[in-house]
């Protein structure tokens, strides 16, 4: 398993500046609200809506998702690799067997979704999500802690 992460580590690190998301892509993106098995890699979506979207088989490595709306998508199998989530809505969103390397989700919300079978490892910070209630964690099991903790003053 470790050899697996550090190998798609690598080829995360030497082939990143090689990807672009296609434009032909994107602009499907735009006008449909849905994008199966498209390259959006290094897109950038900050603040999108993309409420419902379906993203099944996205490539959406390095792409910028900060603030984004991606609740009640299917991100089912997409790759989020070193993609920016902060902040974004994954509000009852299907993440089953996505693979989410070194992404970050600071201050995410993920309420109800789903990530079983995903792959999460690096810079996750799958604990400073700001919301995990009722989620599958990728073993499976529901999320056993609610909100993040109040900050000390």
């Amino acid at each position: 398993m470790i050899a697996k992460v550090a190998s798609a580590l690598f080829l995360l690190l030497i082939g990143a500046p090689a990807w672009a998301a296609n434009p032909a892509h994107l602009e499907q993106l735009r006008r449909t609200g849905n994008c199966p098995n498209c390259d959006l890699s290094y897109a950038h979506l900050r603040g999108r809506n993309l409420q419902g979207a379906d993203l099944r088989g996205a490539n959406l490595n390095a792409a910028n998702l900060r603030g984004a709306n991606l609740s009640g998508g299917n991100l089912s199998g997409a790759i989020l690799n070193n993609a920016d989530l902060t902040g974004a809505n994954l509000t009852n969103a299907n993440l089953t067997a996505a693979s989410l390397l070194i992404t970050r989700l600071d201050r995410a919300i993920l309420v109800g979704t789903q990530l079983k079978d995903a792959v999460l490892g690096g810079r996750d910070r799958l604990a400073r999500v700001q919301t995990l209630r009722n989620a599958t964690l990728p073993n499976g099991q529901k999320a056993l802690f609610l909100e993040e903790p109040p900050r000390r003053r």
